[in-house]
């Protein structure tokens, strides 16, 4: 199999990504909007907007608008966790947070369900091992909250959980 020219992926592996993508955005999803829709006393997009930059919260709404993403209640905190973390919302770095997440102790059937997606991915082995670990070392934050973490600086705030300078990562909170 040839890689393809714009990414450097070989069919089987754009095929996998495509996959990955396809069960979150049509499956996960719709079911978190199914199941909870909008909620009243959840934090709203344009007050995360409004936001100072380098807040967690803010850092969430710059990275849902830049992949053109909504704010899906009980999902907040999952989107949380990419901005704190430093992944980007790519296939590759959906399983290195879940990776992560595992070694921090989400054990949750989501994290460990999605997880089972790297099957199809393993050119990232490696890495889900390394960011597994990563997670491991990190204190917990398995059960942050947005509304309750919004406002803090995320600079901060991964001082306070004892994470390393961001490996090559995505920094939405400095935007």
């Amino acid at each position: 199999m040839n890689p393809t020219p714009q990414t450097g992926l070989n069919a089987y592996q754009v095929l996998a990504r495509k996959i990955i993508v396809h069960a979150r955005t049509s499956f996960l999803i719709p079911i978190f909007w199914r199941l909870y829709g909008t909620e009243k006393g959840r934090p709203q997009l344009p007050d995360l907007q409004s936001l100072p930059a380098g807040t967690l919260g803010r850092g969430v709404a710059d990275i849902l608008a830049k992949h053109d993403l909504e704010l899906i209640p009980h999902y907040e905190n999952h989107d949380l966790k990419h901005v704190l973390l430093g992944y980007d919302m790519t296939p590759e770095d959906e399983l290195k947070l879940k990776a992560f997440m595992l070694g921090n102790g989400d054990w949750s059937i989501t994290c460990v369900g999605f997880l089972l997606f790297a099957v199809l991915t393993p050119e990232v082995w490696p890495e889900l091992r390394r960011h597994y670990q990563r997670g491991r070392r990190t204190q917990p934050i398995v059960r942050w909250s947005l509304t309750e973490y919004a406002a803090q600086p995320t600079a901060a705030l991964r001082t306070q959980i004892g994470l390393p300078a961001l490996e090559p990562a995505i920094d939405y909170a400095a935007a």
